[in-house]
């Protein structure tokens, strides 16, 4: 059995491992990735990435270029019955459309470029942590030790309980589904536009609307019961259609599609996201927005701090010590940014719809992750 060491072993090369193993290695540290995909993943969706994980990509060195093509200031609301529409004054753009699995292609190569060994095609099968260190045997029949652990292996990864990690049973209160389409070359020709379908149910369901040219997606965000969630999906495809915001209605092509339960928030239930030489981290570790499920900026904005964290650790006579800072830290910058809003989103929703101010605020709270 072959079996090489590092500095930092990450599991999971999403935007959290990705960008945590170009931090790291960029700081001269031998760094590991693994992930059990292989890149490109070829797969295709679109999502929206959040103008503050500009300063993250720089540190790394991710020209915007590379990944901001689609700035979208075109921001419609739209009530949950489809009687209603606002669109809030937008003046800079608050984040970009881009296509997830491009974007983190984009992550993973920079890592490589700056000197990260990239595993990919072979499953982390066994995970220990021993008194110095953490052993991984990977399903090639390999194994990776590292002095340290980063954990960034998404939602549905078994792998943070068999570490003792205990997520929160609200790891899956919100259940997601979204249809990509490609369009017609006369489909579309205007700017880059995102709508939100608000108050789709009491709870507070929402759906997401991406449109750029060539280009369709509508996600849901389902707050009920999981078996609902296509019919409800359909039926935001048909009314997107109906008012003129989806060139194409999307709701006769929903049959099979893959339901998601979200770990929107779960972090601040979570009592730690530190073990024995580990953090956890990304959508593993819950660390996903409430207000909007947008997990690439909160996932990124996590690696960001467990890689100072890590650093410190890496040169501490202490290290668990160091490890068990990151808790405090991550809390003290970015609970405000994952708890849901502050206030009842149905009871504002007819100002949203009749006071412009109102709907501007809502569009900050969206977007940015500010309280309304």
């Amino acid at each position: 059995m072959s079996s090489t060491s590092h500095d930092v072993m990450i599991v999971g090369a999403g935007p959290a491992g990705a960008t945590a193993a170009a931090l790291l290695a960029g700081r001269s540290h031998s760094v590991v990735l693994i992930d059990k995909d292989r890149f490109p993943r070829g797969t295709s969706s679109l999502g929206w990435l959040s103008v503050k994980t500009d300063a993250v990509l720089q540190e790394i060195g991710v020209p915007q270029q590379s990944y901001g093509q689609s700035p979208f200031t075109d921001i419609t609301f739209i009530s949950g019955d489809f009687t209603k529409v606002v669109r809030p004054g937008v003046v800079d753009a608050p984040g970009y459309i881009v296509d997830r699995s491009a974007f983190n292609d984009i992550l993973v190569k920079r890592a490589k470029k700056v000197g990260v060994v990239v595993k990919t095609g072979s499953d982390v099968i066994d995970i220990r942590s021993l008194e110095d260190s953490v052993v991984a045997t990977l399903s090639d029949g390999s194994e990776v030790t590292a002095r340290l652990l980063l954990l960034a292996s998404g939602r549905t990864s078994p792998l943070p309980e068999s570490l003792g990690f205990t997520l929160p049973v609200r790891h899956a209160r919100m259940w997601t589904a979204q249809i990509d389409a490609t369009l017609e070359d006369d489909a579309y020709s205007g700017p880059p536009s995102v709508s939100v379908v608000l108050g789709l149910d009491r709870p507070g369901s929402f759906a997401l609307c991406f449109l750029t040219p060539g280009r369709l997606s509508v996600s849901i965000n389902w707050l009920g019961e999981r078996q609902e969630t296509l019919t409800k999906l359909a039926y935001t495809c048909s009314g997107l259609f109906e008012k003129k915001i989806s060139p194409v209605d999307l709701s006769s092509r929903i049959t099979d599609l893959t339901l998601h339960g979200s770990p929107a928030s779960a972090a601040l239930d979570m009592d730690t996201h530190t073990g024995k030489h580990a953090l956890l981290i990304g959508d593993a570790g819950g660390f996903v927005a409430a207000a909007s499920n947008e997990g690439i900026y909160p996932a990124m904005w996590s690696a960001q701090i467990a890689s100072e964290v890590v650093e410190a650790a890496l040169t501490s006579v202490r290290s668990q010590d160091e490890l068990m800072t990151f808790e405090s830290k991550w809390r003290t910058t970015m609970a405000d940014h994952l708890r849901p809003p502050n206030t009842d989103v149905q009871f504002l929703l007819p100002l949203v719809f009749s006071n412009q101010p109102m709907a501007d605020r809502m569009c900050s709270a969206f977007f940015s992750g500010e309280n309304i």
